[in-house]
């Protein structure tokens, strides 16, 4: 079952990270993302992707399934890489032709690398334990006061959880239209780049056209059902913020952002002596 999983479907469970409230997910990922985004130190980075696969291992996913997910994304990882050891000036570790790769671009590329890397495991994990109707409710909750300068934050959260939602489906699709190609006789290994991108379209416009067939019935459905997008407070008023929940924040919170205090009070010493230089 394991190796049928699709990457960011939600899978059921009753691990420690599945019965986080969804709130505390959503946020954790957020300081996260914020902290490697913010500053790309090597101590930020290790200590989050650290975070981020002890997380993986206490939600009782099989780590193997979710690496899996980014062969997809090498292409992504490797050019990022390799544009960060060649643009970036410093000093000359090797060349190749007219091309110089610097220690600081080999550094920057592997920071890129994991920063990459962070923010897919992040994205997937919050995905794939907590169901849609929880995501929903959590991001109900977390801009409930946004209701009052009339921002549609029912809508929004709907909308968010459909395209969460969808994410998979679409992903099963494509997979089912490219074995039906292939079945077919087309030529997805063929040498020539021209008749390969041929090949994708024949993927890509059947899987355009069932996206916007599935979006008008759901459409649809919704209407015949009388939705209004109003708030759902049932759904709301199941959250629970524990204890766990405030130790999970207090967790993240320390591993992100203590090192990037650290760093900024260590920085402060050296400018005042610059300053007065």
């Amino acid at each position: 079952m394991l190796r049928r999983m699709k990457l960011g479907k939600y899978v059921p469970g009753n691990s420690l990270i599945h019965r986080l409230d969804p709130r505390t997910k959503l946020l954790g990922g957020l300081i996260v993302v914020t902290a490697i985004l913010v500053n790309y130190n090597w101590p930020v980075l290790l200590l989050n992707t650290g975070l981020i696969f002890m997380v993986i291992f206490l939600s009782e996913i099989n780590l193997p399934s979710v690496l899996r997910g980014i062969k997809w994304l090498w292409i992504i990882f490797i050019f990022s890489f390799l544009a960060q050891c060649v643009y970036t000036q410093g000093n000359p570790l090797f060349s190749l032709g007219p091309l110089t790769v610097t220690i600081e671009g080999v550094y920057r590329g592997l920071a890129t690398f994991l920063r990459l890397l962070i923010l897919f495991l992040s994205s997937t994990i919050l995905t794939m334990t907590t169901s849609p109707m929880k995501m929903a409710g959590g991001l109900e909750a977390l801009f409930a006061p946004l209701t009052r300068l009339r921002v549609p934050v029912n809508q929004f959260a709907m909308l968010v959880t459909i395209s969460l939602r969808f994410i998979p489906t679409l992903i099963e699709e494509a997979e089912t239209v490219t074995k039906a190609q292939k079945s077919r006789g087309a030529p997805f290994a063929s040498p020539k780049k021209l008749v390969r991108l041929k090949t994708l379209l024949a993927v890509l416009i059947p899987l355009v056209a069932g996206s916007l067939q599935r979006a008008t019935d759901l459409a649809v459905a919704m209407e015949s059902r009388c939705y209004t997008g109003g708030p759902h407070h049932s759904r709301t008023k199941n959250l629970r913020f524990g204890r766990r929940d405030l130790a999970a924040l207090a967790i993240t919170a320390a591993v992100s952002i203590l090192p990037l205090l650290y760093i900024y009070c260590a920085a402060l010493p050296v400018q005042s002596l610059q300053n007065l230089r």
